[in-house]
C-alpha cells in the first residue's frame, strides 16, 4: 500500500478531524448559499468573471507588463523570480539588507500567503537565522503544531476547539480553555508585540490590478493592514498570474471571492496598496515557478483560480479526508489540496504529486462550486492522461498518470473487453455467475481491501440479466415513436432575472447591520434636526460636507481634527454598496 492510500485510510479512522471537517464545511456551505441569494444575478457574474481570468491568461504577458510598469511607477520595487529559489533568495537579500533591527534576531511579521507555502519560505528563512510569525490566527495555529495548513482559506479546519485550547495551554502557558473569545485575545496580545516590533512585513496578493498597479489583499483580521504598515520594509508576494485588467473588473472579483471563501458579502478589510508609506520601502515579488509552463499546456484553466477554496468544500473526497491527507510519493503534504491542488500541483511541483488527481469521483460539485466556472473535473482527467506539464521540462507525463501497476492492468484488460462486444457479453455472464457464488445470501458483494476499491467500499451483485438482453425481450426494438415537434416554445413560467431596487436593498442590508437610512432632499437640515434633538453641541466634521456657517448660526461647534472626546462625526460617502450595506470614502 502506497503513502497516499495509508494518509487516506488514517483521515477515515481519526474521528476527532471528521468531527472538526464535518463543522468546517457545514458553515461553510450554509454561508455560501446564504451569501449568494443577496445577488440573483450570480451565474452572470460567475460567466463574466470567467471571462476575465481567460483573457488575462491569454495575454498574460501584456497584462504582467502594464502591472509592473504601474508599480514601479507607485514607488514600489518589483523583482521577478523564475522559482522558489529566486523567490527566496530575494527575501533573504531584502531583510538582510536592512541595517538596524529591533531586536538580535531579524522579526518578520507575515499574514496569509500561499505563495508563501508554496515556496516553503518560512523553513527557508528560519534557517538563515531569521525568526518568522504567522499573524492570520489560523496561520498561527498551525506554526504553532509545526504543520501546513490543511485549508487555503481555513489553515486550521483538521482542528477542533479542545485540540486549539491544549495547544495554547501549552505553547502560550494559559490555563486550559475552550473559550473561543478567550483563546482569541490570547493569541491578539502575543501578536500586537509582533506587530510593534517586526523588522519586515510580509504578505500574500489577491489580485494586483493592472490599470493602475495597485496591490488589492483582503483579510478579515486586520492583520493585513499591521504587516502593511507598521514595520518599515514591506514585502509582498504574488503569483504571476493573480491581475485583473482594471477596477471595475477587481470588483466583481470582489462580489465573488468572500461570498465563496468564507460565505461573506464582502471581506472585513480590503486593501488597495499604492505607493509605499513614510519611511517605508515597499517590495513586490513577482513568482513563476511553474505557471509559465501550465499557461502553455491543457491545464491553462487552472491558473483562473482566485484562490477561494469553494472547490475543496465541496468535495465530497476533500470533505472526508482534509488537505493534510493530499501527499506526494515522499511523503510531503502538497501545499494546495483538493481539485484544484490536484490540477495545479504536478505542474508546479512534478511528478510527486501526480497522483492526487486519482482522489476525485469526478462528479462535478468542484465546477458548480467555482465562482469563475473553471472545469475542474476535465482538468483532473487530463493530468489522470498524462497532460499535465513537468515544471523540469520533460513535457506531458505518460496516459494513466498516478495508477498503481494493477490498475493499469486491469484498465488494459477491460479495455480489451469493453472494445470486443463477444467478449463483452461472455465477461458479463461470467461476472454475475461469480458475484453469486461469492455473495449467495445478499444483494452486495465485498470487494477485498487490498484492490483499494475495497476499502469500506461494497459493490452491488452484477444482474443475471443484462440491460441489452431485457430491451430485446422487451419488445421495443425497431418500434416506431412519433415525431417530435421540432419548434419547442419558450416556457412562460420562467422568470426574468429583475434588476433590484437598490436603495431598498441598501436600506435592507444596512439595518441587518444596526444602522439606520434616512431619506431627504436637504441633509444639511435632516443632520442638525438629528443633532439637536439628541443635544449634540459639538462634532467632528469632514471638510466640505455641510453647511458649516449653519452650524455656527445655531450653536453647534465643529472641528476638522480627530479629537477621541467628540461623540458624533459627520462624514461623506462616496458611494454605498446595495449588497453589503457598506459605504465607501468618507473619514
Amino acid at each position: 500500500m502506497n503513502a497516499f492510500r495509508r494518509r487516506i485510510i488514517q483521515s477515515l479512522n481519526n474521528e476527532t478531524l471528521q468531527t472538526a471537517l464535518d463543522n468546517n464545511t457545514e458553515r461553510r456551505l450554509k454561508g455560501k448559499a446564504l451569501a449568494f441569494e443577496s445577488i440573483p444575478d450570480w451565474r452572470e457574474r460567475r460567466q463574466r468573471a470567467h471571462n476575465i481570468r481567460a483573457e488575462v491568461i491569454e495575454h498574460l504577458d501584456d497584462y504582467l507588463h502594464q502591472f509592473i510598469a504601474n508599480t514601479q511607477a507607485n514607488g514600489i520595487i518589483v523583482h521577478k523570480a523564475k522559482d522558489a529559489a529566486e523567490a527566496i533568495n530575494l527575501v533573504l537579500e531584502i531583510t538582510k539588507s536592512i541595517t538596524n533591527y529591533q531586536s538580535p534576531i531579524p522579526l518578520i511579521a507575515k499574514s496569509k500567503s500561499m505563495v508563501s507555502e508554496e515556496i516553503e519560505l518560512n523553513h527557508a528563512l528560519e534557517k538563515e537565522g531569521i525568526r518568522v510569525v504567522e499573524t492570520d490566527l489560523g496561520e498561527y495555529i498551525v506554526q504553532l503544531r509545526r504543520e501546513r495548513p490543511s485549508h487555503i482559506i481555513t489553515p486550521a479546519a483538521h482542528l477542533t476547539r479542545q485540540q486549539v485550547g491544549n495547544l495554547f495551554h501549552e505553547k502560550l502557558g494559559i490555563p486550559y480553555t475552550e473559550d473561543i473569545p478567550t483563546l482569541t485575545a490570547t493569541a491578539r496580545k502575543v501578536l500586537r508585540e509582533v506587530f510593534l516590533t517586526a523588522d519586515v512585513g510580509l504578505s500574500g496578493v489577491n489580485f494586483g490590478v493592472a490599470e493602475t498597479g495597485a496591490l488589492c489583499i483582503v483579510t478579515n483580521e486586520g492583520n493585513g493592514r499591521m504587516v502593511t504598515t507598521l514595520p518599515k520594509t514591506y514585502i509582498a508576494l504574488m503569483g504571476m498570474e493573480r491581475l485583473v485588467p482594471n477596477l471595475d473588473d477587481l470588483a466583481l472579483m470582489l462580489s465573488l471571492l468572500p461570498r465563496s471563501a468564507t460565505g461573506q458579502k464582502l471581506a472585513v478589510y480590503t486593501q488597495l496598496l499604492h505607493k509605499p508609506l513614510p519611511n517605508q520601502t515597499r517590495h513586490l515579488i513577482v513568482l513563476d515557478n511553474g505557471r509559465s509552463k501550465i499557461r502553455n499546456s491543457l491545464l491553462k484553466e487552472s491558473l483562473y483560480c482566485i484562490r477561494c477554496g469553494a472547490c475543496l468544500n465541496a468535495c465530497p473526497v476533500f470533505r472526508e479526508l482534509g488537505g493534510h491527507a493530499y501527499v506526494g510519493r515522499d511523503l510531503s503534504i502538497a501545499p494546495y489540496p483538493g481539485p484544484i491542488g490536484s490540477v495545479v500541483s504536478p505542474g508546479l511541483f512534478g511528478e510527486n504529486y501526480v497522483h492526487l488527481a486519482q482522489a476525485s469521483s469526478l462528479c462535478g460539485a468542484c465546477k458548480e462550486a467555482c465562482p469563475v466556472d473553471i472545469d475542474l473535473p476535465k482538468l483532473l482527467t487530463r493530468v489522470r492522461a498524462g497532460q499535465s506539464p513537468s515544471p523540469f521540462g520533460r513535457g506531458a507525463r505518460g496516459e494513466g498518470a498516478g495508477l498503481t501497476w494493477s490498475t493499469k492492468l486491469f484498465l488494459k484488460i477491460y479495455t480489451r473487453l469493453a472494445t470486443q462486444p463477444k467478449l463483452f457479453a461472455l465477461s458479463q455472464k461470467f461476472a454475475s455467475l461469480t458475484s453469486h457464488l461469492l455473495s449467495p445470501r445478499s444483494e452486495w458483494m465485498r470487494l477485498p481491501a487490498f484492490t483499494g476499491w475495497g476499502y469500506s467500499k461494497d459493490l452491488p451483485r452484477f444482474a443475471g440479466k443484462t440491460f441489452r438482453e431485457g430491451f430485446r425481450k422487451s419488445g421495443t426494438v425497431n418500434r416506431e415513436f412519433p415525431p417530435q415537434n421540432e419548434t419547442v416554445g419558450q416556457p412562460a413560467n420562467i422568470p426574468t432575472f429583475q434588476p433590484p431596487n437598490l436603495i431598498v436593498q441598501f436600506t435592507a442590508e444596512l439595518s441587518a447591520l444596526s444602522g439606520s437610512v434616512y431619506q431627504t432632499d436637504d441633509p444639511t437640515q435632516s443632520i442638525i434636526e438629528f443633532l439637536l434633538a439628541r443635544n449634540v453641541r459639538k462634532i467632528y466634521l469632514e471638510p466640505d460636507t455641510l453647511d458649516e456657517t449653519l452650524l455656527t448660526e445655531i450653536g453647534i461647534e465643529y472641528t476638522h481634527a480627530p479629537d477621541p472626546g467628540i461623540a458624533v462625526g459627520v462624514t461623506k460617502a462616496w458611494v454605498g454598496l446595495a449588497d453589503t450595506g457598506v459605504r465607501v470614502g468618507g473619514g
